[in-house]
């Protein structure tokens, strides 16, 4: 009898352990509701650096050219906060789409902070 309590105990111990594990990923990734755990500052900051020459990256930049720039941006990319407005937009989303390569995006990879940071800065435009 004692070896079928602990064959339960250690199935509840390895049960809580997953269910744990998935609370501290979707906590840190922002999944199932959760807030992302980016610096939305540091997000900024990054946009405005690898973004903003396409992208209108905040409301306070002069739509259609790059801060410190006249030129207009080479294509028509959407605002970010055209982004954030959109249904169903969520941190796993916006880590996932800023993790795959979308042409005519230039092929450089945000690294793992800053694409939370990113994706923090994005979901601080959501209008209330």
């Amino acid at each position: 009898m004692q070896s079928v309590h602990r064959r339960r105990g250690s199935v509840a111990a390895v049960a809580a352990a997953g269910t744990l594990a998935a609370l501290l990923l979707a906590a840190c990734t922002g999944v199932g509701g959760t807030a992302s755990v980016g610096d939305v500052r540091n997000g900024r900051k990054v946009a405005d650096l690898w973004c903003s020459e396409c992208h209108r990256v905040a409301p306070d930049q002069p739509s259609g050219a790059r801060p410190g720039h006249t030129l207009p941006p080479p294509v028509d990319a959407p605002s970010f906060m055209t982004v954030a407005a959109r249904p169903g937009v969520d941190a796993a989303s916006l880590s996932t789409f800023l993790d795959d390569l979308h042409l005519p995006m230039p092929t450089f990879r945000l690294s793992p902070e800053e694409r939370r940071d990113v994706t923090a800065y994005i979901l601080s435009l959501r209008p209330s």
